[in-house]
Formats: structure tokens, C-alpha cells, sequence
């Protein structure tokens, strides 16, 4: 008996083994079901058509549970055919048994299912954020292949879900200029995960590829990824992702590099951000920025056309803490050679812009204002740390650097016209073929305070001679002191203990009294005051003029004498006048080459040795925004005498200038004479009379042509100021 039911027993668990086996792989086929799972989907959705063959019924062991599966299955939903390759459908046995379907698990897998199939079906699903981007934002593609797995409770409602597949060369648009192209990627997705990676796709040159996205469903919504971009793009393209950089649409840019992206988003149930961190980091390979319109810094000594970068690497990080950051160094040059290191780094904070650079210098600095020019040969280096705020420049310090050279600048602020609105320091120290030329600092508090050993003023008169419309010291009014032990000029005669005292305003000296001494007993004083109709006047005396004249050439090898200069000046005009006494001439060749051509024999010999003396030299001038107009030029010698008049236009350079050049001995006898000046000048006879030499010099610049008429009966004007100045004298 025993034996009967021990193998009674197992018998039962061997058929009761092959039945689950049997279940399991080959499972029981019919088509009695067909007709009660086409009834139970229609009632749940009338729109769905089924066409349904023979059913399997099987096991899923992992679960306990039978399952109906079909591979031949049709279905149709609002005339759309939907590419079902399998599905399974889970129920209660007894409800099976009992010709009852209710389901409580569906798994399908579909494939090849266009994008613009699943949009049509879209259409009768509930307004969502989901269902407006899914109709409007998607074109083309397809889903490739998914499966889903549904559990759903007796009211044919979805409680959990798996879902997961592929899509390929799907096009998306973010924005309605901003659409990506190609897209494709694998996804997983769950009721808590949503998982995607392997994203590949395009926009306008930029290459995505190896993205993966991770979205985890918690009490806020928390978005992971990453992906790379390879990108190869020209002004145009850049133009599309930049449309509100004026720098970007007004120059051409080309720029090839990889970059690596990092996210993550921290969203609450209101898809409001409420954290995020994102960081980029990655090569550009190479860059080409040409500029529409020449950099001309003042600074620089070549004009700057175009830029290159190569081997430069750039990280961004921006997160919800602002602790934002862009780093972007490497090399660059501006002559496509001689490549320099440069790093940038920036805040990445709209309203409060931070900027740190470090910049080996490819181009030469030239400051004329200090007489300083660098060196390519030697390492050039600015450092600078600045800030961009509500339209103003704020540099926290500018550092630059090249050998023992050395500029120093703290707390420069420009408003957005480049006007200076304050500044705290400026320390220079430079050389001029290994001398040192400049040593000094400047001290902006209550007052402007400029004490050093030494500044080279070679070009400042220049410098201040030029016209320029634009005033960067337009906001300054303060008063200003000035000590230097000594003054580089033009002329090589330094001066020494120079000290000035005045007032700014408005950029420009309001007022000012300066002194320094040229040598031993000889001395330079500068005056500036207003009169009683608010019009400046300056005074300037000088007991070694070529101080003061060196950068002039028509004053070109004065020597000695005294030098007083006035004038009168308003916002509009000037009125001017330069006296010279007792002075000479040397090595001047265009005052040489005009006596030759007046055939006055012997005169351009005084002008070697010692040189030609003169007693006296008056200029009176007139100053407008348009002419200089040369009311006179007198000037009285031993050898000769000269009376001038002319104007030189400013806009063209045009210089038109008439005189007329005597020998001094006819003067001299001429004034001996008087009273009876109408008969030297008539004669007594015909040809008789007093003569001298008739000149008009006329052209652009370097285009001069000079004319001569050997024989010119004196004018009255001519014979008049000699006798003042004579009288005078």
C-alpha cells in the first residue's frame, strides 16, 4: 500500500511537472478565447479593431500565473494600424476557466512604429503638456522596437508599467528656431526611473552622441545626464545660438572642437526648477575670429584684423548656488605665427560680470604718452581682473609686464562712453634702451598726486597738440600735484625739479602754474587762468626755447634765445602769439633750400658754424575747429628778414602760406632813410626802388611746392613792423 502511494505521488508530480513544463514552453492552443478577448478590449475601448488566430494558453513561472500570447495578432485604433509583434495577457485562472477575461497584466512589444501613426492616435488622448509637445514638437522617425509591461486592476487601469525600446532619426523642436535633427536613443522606463541613453543628434554642425538622461520620480522630480557634442561651425551657424551677441553677428567666427556635458535638475510637483548643476569641459581645436572692423588700440602697435586659437581647452560650470564658472585658455596669435598662452576666466553672472584674463601679449604695446614701446623679442604679459556692472567697467587691477618694464593700474572705472569715472593708482616704471625713462605714481584721493624720479615727455606735446573728439577724462575734477626730480624731452635737454600745481575740470586744466628748470639759470614757466569773460589764458616762458619746440619742424634748429608764448582760448577758438628774441638758426635745410632759390648768394652759408642770428621772431596765430589761420609771422635778423601769412587747413592738411625774404642790409638802409619813404619805394626813376624776394609755398602734405619771384618791391606792411620792432628795440 505504501508503495502504491509513494508511486501514486510520484507519478503525479511527474505528469504534474510535465503539465507545468508543457504550459510553460508549448502551451495549450485554441481559439475558443478569441471571440471573449475581442468582446472585453471593445467594451474597454469601442475605437479598437482586433483580428485575432489561434491563442496560446501558458505559464508564467516566475509569477504563478497563466497568460494568453499570440505572435498573429491585428489591431487598429482610429484607422491606424498598430505593428504589435507579441503580446501576452495575464488573468485569474478561474476566470479563464470560467470564460472570463479580466486582465491584470498586459505585455505587447511593438515595431517600426512612425512617429506621425502615434500622433494621429495622440490626438483623443486628454490635453497635457505631453500631448502638445508630442503633436506639435515631433516630425518623423520612428519607434523602432518597445515592449510594455502593464499591471492593471479590474477597471482595466494601468497601476504599474516597464516600458522600454528604441527610437531612431526622430526631428524635435525646442524653440521655433531651435530644432534638432537625427535623433535617436534607447529607453527604459518604469513608475519611479525613466532611463535614456545612447542619444545621438544634430543641430546646425553640433554632433551629440553616448547622451544618457536619468529621471528619477521622487518627491521632486531629479534629472541626471550627460552627452557629447563634436561641433564644426562657421558665423552663420554660431549666429543661430547666439542671436543677441553683437559680437557674433558683426564678426566672422569659425570654431571645431569636442566637448563633454554634465546636468542635473531638481524639479518640484509645479515643474518648477529648484536646483540644477550643469558643467561643460572639453577642446576647442582650432578658432578663426576675423574682425569687421580693425582693432586699433591705442596701445597696440599694429592694428589687430584677425585672431587664430589652437590647443585650447574651455570649462563652463553654472549651478543654482552661483558658484558659475568659464574657463577657457591656450594659445592664440594675431599673424598666424607665433602663437602666445592666453587664459580668460568669467563669472558667468549676468548682472554682476566677473572677468579674470592672463594674456602673453603677440603684438608690440606702444604707449606714446610715456614714450614706451615693447619688445616682441621679450615675454609681454598682462594680467587683469575686472567687472562688468549696470553698464559700467570696473578693472579691480591691470598688471602688465615685459622684463624690468613694469604698469601697474588699481581701481580703473569706465562708464559705457569709455569715459574714466574714477581711478585709484597708476605705478609705472619702464626703460628706453636699457635707460630708465619712467619711474613714478600717480595717486588719485581727494586730490591727483604724481611724484616719481622721472617721466619721459617726448611725445606729450604732441599728444596734446592733436584734436580728438572723445575725452575719457570727462568726469574728472579734481585739483593736481606734480613733483618730478626729472623731465625727458624732445629736444634731449632734460629738465629737472619740475612741479606743477592746478585744478581739472571736466578732463581739461581749469587752472595751473608750473616751473622747472632747463639748466643752470635758465628756467621753464607755465601759467593757466581765466579772465573776466571765462576765457582761458596761457602763458608759457622759457629761457631755452627748443625745450618747448623740439616737436615742431618749423622751429627746426633754433638755438638759444627766449620764448614767450600767449594764448587766449575759448571752447571754439584760440587766439595765439610766439615771440623768440635773440635767437639762431641751424641745420635747417628748407629755410636753406628757399634762400638758394632766391639766388641770394652767400646767405645759406651763415646757416653752418654758429648759424644765422635774428633779433626777433613773432608769430600771431588763429585757432579754429576748421583752420589755423596765420594772421602774421615777422621775423627780423642780421642776415635777413621774413614776413608771412597763410592758413593750413585741418581736415586736408592743405598749407597755403605767401611771404617775402629781404636781405637785412636793405632793410637797414631802407630804415636809415625814413621819413622819406615814398621815394625809396617809387624811385625816382623807372626799376628804382626797394626789393626783396616774393615766395608762396602751397599743397598737401609732402606735396609742397614753393614758388619764387626773385624781384618784389616791399610792401608797407613789411617796412611798417620793422620800424615798430626797430623802434621798439
Amino acid at each position: 500500500m505504501k508503495k502504491f502511494l509513494y508511486s501514486s505521488f510520484l507519478i503525479a508530480v511527474f505528469i504534474f511537472t510535465l503539465i507545468i513544463i508543457f504550459l510553460s514552453t508549448i502551451g495549450i492552443e485554441t481559439s475558443k478565447l478569441n471571440n471573449l478577448i475581442i468582446k472585453e478590449i471593445q467594451e474597454k475601448n469601442p475605437r479598437a479593431e482586433i483580428e485575432l488566430e489561434k491563442i496560446k494558453i501558458k505559464l508564467d513561472i516566475k509569477n504563478i500565473q497563466l497568460f494568453l500570447s499570440t505572435d498573429n495578432l491585428k489591431i487598429r485604433y482610429q484607422d491606424i494600424t498598430i505593428p504589435v509583434t507579441e503580446i501576452k495577457i495575464y488573468s485569474k485562472i478561474n476566470k479563464i476557466f470560467n470564460s472570463k477575461i479580466e486582465v491584470s497584466k498586459l505585455i505587447f512589444a511593438i515595431k517600426n512604429f512612425k512617429t506621425e501613426d502615434l500622433q494621429k492616435i495622440a490626438i483623443r488622448i486628454k490635453p497635457s503638456n505631453f500631448k502638445t509637445y508630442l503633436l506639435n514638437n515631433l516630425e518623423g522617425g520612428e519607434i523602432k522596437k518597445a515592449s510594455f509591461d502593464l499591471n492593471m486592476d479590474e477597471n482595466f487601469k494601468i497601476i504599474n508599467y516597464q516600458v522600454n525600446g528604441t527610437i531612431k532619426k526622430v526631428k524635435t523642436k525646442i524653440k521655433n528656431n531651435f530644432i534638432i535633427q537625427d535623433v535617436s536613443f534607447n529607453f527604459k522606463i518604469n513608475k519611479n526611473l525613466t532611463l535614456i541613453n545612447s542619444i545621438n543628434a544634430s543641430y546646425e554642425g553640433v554632433l551629440i552622441s553616448n547622451g544618457s538622461i536619468n529621471l528619477q520620480h521622487k518627491k521632486n522630480i531629479v534629472i541626471q545626464g550627460k552627452f557629447q557634442s563634436n561641433f564644426n561651425l562657421k558665423e552663420s551657424q554660431l549666429n543661430k545660438f547666439y542671436t543677441k551677441v553683437k559680437f557674433l553677428k558683426e564678426n566672422k567666427i569659425k570654431t571645431e572642437g569636442s566637448l563633454l556635458h554634465e546636468f542635473s535638475f531638481k524639479i518640484n510637483k509645479n515643474f518648477k526648477i529648484i536646483d540644477y548643476d550643469y558643467a561643460s569641459s572639453g577642446d576647442i581645436f582650432q578658432s578663426q575670429i576675423t574682425l569687421k572692423n580693425n582693432l586699433k588700440a591705442n596701445f597696440f602697435e599694429k592694428p589687430i584684423k584677425i585672431i587664430f586659437i589652437e590647443k585650447s581647452n574651455l570649462k563652463i560650470n553654472y549651478n543654482s548656488k552661483n558658484k558659475n564658472m568659464l574657463l577657457f585658455d591656450g594659445l592664440y596669435t594675431t599673424d598666424g605665427s607665433n602663437y602666445k598662452k592666453f587664459k580668460i576666466k568669467h563669472n558667468l553672472i549676468r548682472k554682476n560680470q566677473n572677468y579674470f584674463i592672463d594674456v602673453d601679449l603677440s603684438n608690440n604695446v606702444l604707449l606714446n604718452m610715456i614714450n614706451f614701446q615693447g619688445d616682441s623679442r621679450k615675454k609681454s604679459n598682462i594680467k587683469s581682473e575686472f567687472i562688468i556692472k549696470d553698464n559700467s567697467l570696473t578693472f579691480k587691477s591691470i598688471n602688465f609686464t615685459e622684463g624690468k618694464n613694469s604698469i601697474f593700474v588699481k581701481g580703473l572705472q569706465l562708464n559705457n562712453k569709455n569715459e574714466i569715472k574714477n581711478l585709484s593708482s597708476i605705478k609705472v616704471l619702464t626703460f628706453n634702451k636699457n635707460k630708465n625713462n619712467n619711474d613714478f605714481i600717480i595717486n588719485f584721493e581727494k586730490k591727483i598726486n604724481i611724484t616719481g624720479e622721472k617721466y619721459d615727455s617726448t611725445n606729450l606735446l604732441k599728444i596734446l597738440s592733436e584734436k580728438n573728439s572723445s575725452n575719457p577724462l570727462k568726469n574728472l575734477n579734481k585739483e593736481i600735484e606734480i613733483q618730478f626730480k626729472e623731465l625727458i624731452t624732445k629736444s634731449k635737454i632734460p629738465l629737472s625739479n619740475f612741479s606743477l600745481r592746478g585744478l581739472i575740470k571736466k578732463g581739461k586744466f581749469s587752472r595751473l602754474s608750473a616751473k622747472s628748470e632747463a639748466s643752470e639759470e635758465k628756467y621753464v614757466d607755465i601759467s593757466l587762468k581765466k579772465d573776466p569773460n571765462n576765457k582761458k589764458i596761457l602763458e608759457v616762458y622759457s629761457d631755452s626755447p627748443q625745450v618747448l619746440l623740439a616737436d615742431y619742424k618749423f622751429f627746426e634748429g633754433i638755438k638759444d634765445g627766449k620764448l614767450l608764448y600767449t594764448s587766449v582760448i575759448d571752447d571754439k577758438s584760440s587766439v595765439s602769439r610766439i615771440t623768440i628774441e635773440d635767437f639762431k638758426v641751424t641745420k635747417a635745410p628748407a629755410f636753406a633750400t628757399l634762400l638758394t632759390l632766391a639766388d641770394l648768394r652767400g646767405f645759406a652759408d651763415l646757416l653752418s658754424g654758429q648759424g644765422m642770428s635774428f633779433d626777433f621772431l613773432e608769430i600771431n596765430l588763429r585757432d579754429d575747429a576748421n583752420v589755423t589761420t596765420i594772421d602774421e609771422i615777422l621775423a627780423l635778423g642780421t642776415s635777413v628778414s621774413l614776413h608771412m601769412n597763410g592758413y593750413i587747413e585741418k581736415k586736408t592738411g592743405l598749407v597755403s602760406l605767401s611771404g617775402t625774404l629781404v636781405p637785412a642790409k636793405t632793410l637797414n638802409n631802407l630804415v636809415s632813410k625814413i621819413p622819406v619813404v615814398g621815394k625809396i619805394l617809387v624811385g625816382k626813376k623807372t626799376g628804382e626802388g626797394v626789393f626783396g624776394v616774393s615766395f608762396k609755398m602751397k599743397g598737401l602734405p609732402g606735396q609742397i611746392k614753393t614758388t619764387v619771384n626773385p624781384i618784389k618791391t616791399l610792401t608797407p606792411r613789411f617796412i611798417t613792423r620793422a620800424l615798430e620792432k626797430n623802434k621798439k628795440k
